[in-house]
């Protein structure tokens, strides 16, 4: 077989793997600062939710908790009376890995908070700069310098994850190396997967560069 027509068919899920990173990782993070701010507040109910909710997400297998968004909402939603029985599959996978992932995320932004010297917030308070002009531009820019190899290394996890999507039958780069194989009886399988190995190698190096960047120009802007 032609190592051009397996980079093509592969590349064919490519769109649907990319979708799923992107969309996957901002409703996740999105979840996470909610979870990060709810842990981080003087308040014994949205600490337990937190930790409650942390725990769930964290012990739940990714394969599993795509199984429970992609069977377990539409019976939720049939509940209040709406049926999402039709809604994309692309939908159940953005969902079941985002909040797969936001447990994660919520730790990487706690901890990265909690890194910062709280005593340049009341020193800038000292001065005289007002309480939210000092979380924005003295705590929150520290805080996310400090959380940005936690956010790589789960953004490169969550690419890994993205084939997961496979068991709710999302056409993605997997789904399509699979179908390739199973065509050709799996006489080239080997090398089809040797070349998906290799696709999401280079989709790696591209998000490894990307963060290597932001370092670069965050550290230009707040030196």
């Amino acid at each position: 077989m032609k190592l051009s027509r397996i980079v093509t068919t592969l590349l064919s899920g490519l769109p649907v793997t990319l979708t799923l990173l992107v969309f996957s990782f901002i409703l996740a993070s999105v979840i996470g600062l909610g979870i990060a701010w709810l842990s981080l507040r003087n308040n014994v109910a949205c600490y337990s939710v937190a930790r409650l909710y942390l725990g769930l997400v964290r012990g739940t297998p990714p394969l599993l908790m795509l199984l429970l968004a992609y069977y377990g909402l539409p019976k939720l939603f049939l509940l209040v009376g709406i049926d999402i029985n039709d809604w994309s599959k692309l939908f159940f996978g953005i969902v079941g890995l985002s909040v797969g992932w936001s447990g994660y995320l919520s730790e990487a932004f706690r901890s990265a908070y909690l890194s910062v010297d709280k005593g340049q917030y009341e020193a800038a308070l000292v001065v005289g700069m007002n309480s939210s002009d000092a979380f924005w531009r003295i705590i929150m820019p520290q805080t996310v310098f400090i959380a940005l190899p936690n956010i790589e290394n789960l953004v490169i996890g969550l690419v890994k994850a993205t084939f997961l999507v496979y068991v709710i039958g999302l056409f993605d780069m997997y789904s399509a190396a699979t179908d390739l194989s199973n065509q050709n009886q799996g006489v080239y399988q080997l090398g089809i997967f040797v070349v998906l190995a290799l696709v999401y190698w280079i989709i790696v190096l591209v998000i490894e560069w990307a963060f290597r960047s932001i370092k670069k120009d965050y550290q230009y802007i707040t030196g």
